[in-house]
């Protein structure tokens, strides 16, 4: 037994322990990796069809990334938690003190007040204080459109095109997909086949670009026999080609020597002013989509809403099955040129 100078007892349980702080427990390591690379089990889709509340998609996509980047995460948390105990029980205002406030979103009492500040700084809560015991904090809760802060956001600010500038985007629009959405898939798939590219190396991008490669070529009405025939034609004479947008520079080859005209020169100065076009085009659309992706994450979404809601009209009213992707994409497109309209003409 232990002694030391001031004679009594100074021993612990753990002097009798053989504990090794740089030693790995072999029980915990096994726990965390014993289902490693194993197929996990299949989980179906389960309906959610009672205890739920209805949720204003802006208040997922774009209050929450509009309060995390301007203050907090805790101020979502308040502003998602009197959502909830408000419109929860189909009501706007909510009677609750500190207390029970902090418990239901495990955020200090003193920090409650911080948060709440910030949620009255951009109108999206009312607060009016409680006194003592005979009154206990009332709030009221607003909706983002309801919202001094918001207005900007959801008020449509972008600058219409001047009626004498034409389009430059508008052409490539794909809301017509539809009609080709699987022939021109197993188009570009074949295409990448033929160059050595199987299904596991093809990339969505790849696919989605090729996709919409071969959409341009038949809103210009190049017909689906002439498309696969420039295929062929440029595997057969560049056979270094590495993407299916190659065709853009061919096809004025291909049709001069298809078609066997005399004046070969005449067509490939006329397909050569489409390439050139299609090029400006397309590369007015990553830049658009660049110049998007730099807006604030707020004002993205709040875009993508209108433009999601726009498409799935579009697709009811002309009752389309396929293709949303690419229809969100010429909403998308229609919606940055207005918002871009100095880019646009400048362009």
């Amino acid at each position: 037994m232990k002694k030391d100078k001031y004679g009594f007892d100074l021993t612990t349980p753990a002097d009798f322990l053989d504990y090794d702080p740089l030693k790995m427990n072999k029980d915990i390591d096994v726990a965390i990796t014993k289902n490693k690379g194993k197929p996990k089990p299949a989980i179906d889709y389960k309906d959610i069809k009672r205890d739920y509340i209805k949720t204003d998609r802006s208040i997922i996509d774009v209050v929450i990334p509009f309060l995390i980047d301007k203050y907090n995460a805790g101020t979502a948390v308040l502003y998602v938690m009197l959502y909830r105990l408000s419109y929860g029980f189909r009501k706007n205002k909510l009677v609750i003190d500190d207390d029970l406030l902090a418990k239901r979103t495990s955020i200090p009492k003193r920090t409650l007040c911080k948060y709440r500040i910030n949620l009255e700084e951009c109108g999206l809560i009312y607060y009016t204080r409680g006194y003592k015991s005979r009154r206990k904090p009332q709030y009221t809760i607003l909706l983002p459109e309801q919202a001094e802060a918001f207005v900007t956001i959801y008020t449509k600010t972008a600058n219409k095109l001047p009626k004498e500038v034409k389009s430059l985007v508008s052409n490539t629009i794909y809301k017509d997909i539809n009609n080709y959405t699987k022939e021109v898939e197993d188009i570009v798939r074949s295409f990448y086949i033929k160059i050595g590219k199987t299904d596991y190396q093809l990339t969505r991008k790849q696919l989605d670009d090729g996709i919409k490669t071969i959409q341009t070529l038949i809103v210009e009405k190049y017909s689906i026999k002439d498309i696969q025939g420039c295929i062929e034609y440029t595997l057969l004479n560049k056979p270094d080609t590495y993407s299916i947008s190659m065709l853009n520079y061919t096809m004025g080859s291909y049709l001069s020597t298809k078609d066997k005209i005399k004046s070969k020169a005449a067509v490939l100065v006329v397909e050569d002013k489409k390439r050139n076009d299609r090029n400006k085009k397309l590369a007015l659309e990553r830049h658009l989509t660049d110049l998007f992706k730099e807006l604030p994450q707020s004002r993205q979404n709040t875009m993508m809403l209108e433009v999601e809601a726009n498409a799935h009209k579009y697709m009811e009213d002309n009752k389309l099955k396929f293709g949303e992707t690419f229809i969100v994409d010429s909403f998308l497109m229609e919606m940055l040129e207005e918002h871009f309209s100095d880019v646009v003409v400048s362009w």
